[in-house]
């Protein structure tokens, strides 16, 4: 069973997509609080990562170049997301990927699946 972190502070879109990810048979970990992020992370292990840029305020870049530097998590694909074009900004800190909201619930599922098999074809 894949394991994927959600980062989101906002409860509802926690909700739906730890809701979204098990039904794709998903063991889902939430962080809601900015301080739990890398903790969570560093815990679970996941496969993958769906991270919102700005938690509690915050940006969560630092969080993605932290993760880069950590033998353990260097290599655990990450997907960032936002209301705003971070695009530029997540992809220097790190990030695979760059996801713009609102997203289409089956992209934000097809694209964690492509990152999990990375013989297919690359992905923004």
């Amino acid at each position: 069973m894949s394991k994927i972190v959600i980062v989101d502070d906002d409860p509802q879109m926690s909700r739906l997509l730890r809701t979204l990810f098990e039904l794709e048979g998903f063991e889902v970990f939430v962080a809601q609080r900015y301080q739990d992020i890398l903790p969570t992370i560093q815990q679970a292990r996941p496969d993958a990562v769906l991270m919102d840029v700005r938690v509690q305020g915050r940006e969560t870049l630092d969080l993605v170049r932290q993760m880069r530097q950590e033998r353990v998590l260097t290599n655990i694909p990450v997907v960032m997301t936002s209301g705003m074009d971070y695009r530029r900004q997540c992809l220097e800190a790190g990030a695979n990927c760059f996801l713009p909201k609102p997203f289409i619930p089956d992209e934000v599922v097809q694209i964690i699946g492509t990152l999990l098999k990375p013989t297919e074809s690359s992905i923004r």
